[in-house]
């Protein structure tokens, strides 16, 4: 996967008429007529695949990352029951649709659309699908920052701005001058990624008329092209006819089973649709605002300032601490407490079954129907409910205020599925069958973990699935039950 750092360069281009700029890469210099662009030297990917390879893969990694940022932030919160403040506990809502941990988690559902988006984008130039994401500490490349595991404070929620802002955006220069500060760097917006894939994805002779019918979008791609061609030749920075694969499309996402999570994932069977895919996750959130959605920046924004009746994020110190005292970047072998660390270790065995599903899920139609099914219950009932109960379990044994956090541990070992069917099987009755060990590990060790339903309802649907992928040879799809498999695991929010 990328490991290259990334020298950037600014180039003048002539700049376009004022109502057709507002990209994050465009800044005014002191003769209007000329505008600045940064780009970062992509000299070591000669060929217009190599660029499209590294751009996607870095993609999906922030993509990924931002997500379990976003989680992360989320359930770092603490809940209505935490305070006493009537204001406090509007913004703190976990049913409100307008209140911060909606606002963050309907981010991160977004995110996963994004990650999903770009994994079809990669099947379709013939590349295998990336749910890698950075090390800590992180690689100085495509980035927009150091994406560390942190509770959300208002220096944090600073970087969330700026690397989500669309471009012009006006009267942040406070929120700015912050996140620069917190993130100790220069922060590369996210939209400069999609931007550049906009314009590798669109053939040479589209970028004059513009290829998506967006003007403001087509503009910077326009000013984009004028740039990277002082970098490398015009041909350097356009895929051919050739470099796609239309026979992807069985393999791809499809957008009709992410519709549970109301998530917007493209499938792209060609050059056409993959500009279209990539200037509406732009518009989403890491690109030009488009009319008629709230973006990321928007949204970050409006926790940032506050908005409505909301009030504002208080800064750190301020007069009160709207998240729990979770650790960041957290280690499960920092845990000292043996209960704790046993529900860390059961989230990352969560975390590696959601992973490896996802991965499947792309290897082609059969299965899909389980699968689905299956990320869905990850998702929503297992990797998200542990996360949540994390934040309220002690890191330490004794009056230590501090509490823990899911760790969001990559595997340490088939990070990606082999490419035999029957050996994928087996990843994931291994990681079953270590998650099954770990709850019957867990109910013998706490008599209140002895009591639990939601721990004795899990172990029930590890087993059930653990028949159910013992041979690898029966007829699929697999059955799986909503009602018995994923509907008892839901607290009554998520339903």
């Amino acid at each position: 996967m990328p490991t290259a750092e990334f020298e950037w360069k600014e180039y003048e281009v002539p700049a376009a008429r004022r109502e057709e700029r507002g990209f994050a890469l465009l800044r005014e210099e002191a003769a209007p007529e000329t505008v600045t662009v940064s780009l970062p030297d992509l000299s070591a990917f000669p060929t217009p695949i190599e660029k499209a390879e590294i751009l996607l893969q870095s993609a999906a990694e922030v993509e990924h990352a931002l997500m379990v940022q976003y989680l992360y932030a989320a359930y770092s919160l603490k809940t209505q029951r935490d305070v006493t403040d009537p204001a406090q506990k509007a913004v703190l809502s976990e049913t409100s649709a307008t209140a911060w941990p909606q606002i963050l988690l309907g981010i991160a559902r977004e995110e996963m659309g994004h990650l999903m988006t770009v994994q079809n984008l990669l099947l379709l130039i013939g590349k295998a699908p990336n749910f890698e994401r950075e090390d800590f500490p992180p690689r100085k490349d495509l980035y927009p920052f150091a994406l560390p595991l942190e509770p959300l404070t208002q220096r944090s929620l600073a970087k969330y701005v700026v690397a989500e802002a669309p471009s012009g955006a006006e009267g942040i220069e406070d929120v700015f001058a912050l996140a620069t500060d917190s993130a100790g760097t220069t922060i590369n917006r996210v939209g400069v990624l999609y931007g550049l894939l906009g314009l590798v994805f669109t053939a040479a002779d589209q970028v004059g008329p513009g290829p998506t019918g967006d003007a403001e979008w087509d503009a910077m791609v326009r000013a984009l092209a004028a740039a990277a061609q002082q970098q490398a030749p015009v041909e350097a920075w356009h895929l051919h006819d050739g470099d796609f694969h239309a026979d992807s499309v069985a393999r791809q996402g499809d957008p009709d089973d992410w519709q549970v999570a109301h998530l917007r994932v493209h499938r792209v069977p060609d050059r056409a649709a993959a500009v279209q895919a990539i200037r509406d996750v732009g518009e989403q959130g890491e690109g030009p605002t488009g009319e008629g959605e709230l973006s990321h920046f928007a949204r970050f924004l409006g926790i940032f300032r506050g908005q409505g009746t909301a009030q504002p994020f208080p800064p750190s110190p301020g007069p009160w601490v709207p998240t729990r005292a979770v650790p960041t970047d957290p280690k499960v072998p920092d845990i000292a407490n043996p209960r704790t660390r046993r529900w860390a270790e059961l989230a990352d065995l969560r975390y590696a079954l959601l992973l490896g599903f996802l991965e499947h899920y792309l290897a082609g139609p059969d299965d899909r129907g389980v699968l689905t099914g299956w990320i869905f219950a990850e998702m929503r009932s297992r990797v998200g409910f542990l996360a949540r109960e994390l934040t309220a379990m002690p890191r330490a044994e004794g009056a230590d205020a501090a509490v823990a956090a899911i760790p969001f541990t990559l595997p340490s070992e088939d990070l990606h599925l082999p490419t035999d069917e029957t050996e994928r099987w087996a990843v994931h009755r291994r990681r079953t069958e270590a998650a099954i060990a770990k709850l019957e590990e867990m109910r013998a060790a706490d008599p209140a973990d002895g009591q639990s339903t939601y721990l004795s309802t899990l172990l029930a649907s590890d087993q059930a699935r653990l028949a159910l992928m013992a041979d690898p040879g029966a007829p699929r799809p697999i059955p799986t039950s909503f009602a018995r498999d994923i509907l008892p695991l839901f607290r009554q929010k998520d339903e």
